[in-house]
């Protein structure tokens, strides 16, 4: 699998994160406005495909690796397509077969719920977009849910994944 995002300058643009657009913020903690990708070389048989974005770069400065993004999309019966194209805004417009879970902005006293864009305080950050493929949708979530919840709902119908890399700037 692969997964494609646009960069702007070799960055993730700004529209969705720290200096997005005041109707796209709430507060300090960044955009609503989720970026748009694309999922190409899924496996067939695929019925569910399930990500996390997150900062492994947020440890030094709150002392925990930050949940932006966790989520997991259906098809139904006729399961995901070999590409998937991801909607700009998806996670705050709604996307047919979406279900999101819970950010880290919940530590924070911010929104909680869906994406939660990259707000980074100290310096440049690097996200991690990691998607996996499952074969079957997974089982027990309740919405919203945690990252952990969606891992465990995962354990042992993982086909294949994929992991991108996006700077975002301070």
């Amino acid at each position: 699998m692969r997964i494609d995002v646009e960069l702007e300058g070799g960055m993730l643009p700004d529209r969705y994160g720290k200096y997005a657009s005041a109707q796209d913020t709430r507060g300090a903690h960044g955009s609503l406005r989720s970026f748009p990708f694309t999922v190409e070389g899924i496996p067939q048989g695929t019925r569910a495909l399930a990500w996390l974005f997150y900062d492994w770069d947020s440890i030094p400065v709150c002392g925990m690796q930050w949940m932006h993004w966790c989520a997991w999309y259906g098809a139904g019966e006729q399961g995901v397509p070999v590409v998937l194209e991801v909607p700009e805004d998806a996670s705050r417009a709604g996307m047919p077969g979406l279900r999101q879970g819970r950010n880290s902005n919940k530590a924070s006293g911010g929104f909680r719920t869906g994406y939660a864009g990259p707000c980074p305080p100290d310096r440049d950050h690097v996200y991690t977009l990691h998607v996996v493929a499952l074969d079957e949708e997974p089982r027990g979530l309740g919405e919203p849910f945690w990252a952990n919840e969606l891992i465990a709902a995962c354990r042992g119908h993982v086909l294949d994944g994929a992991k991108v890399d996006l700077p975002s700037r301070s």
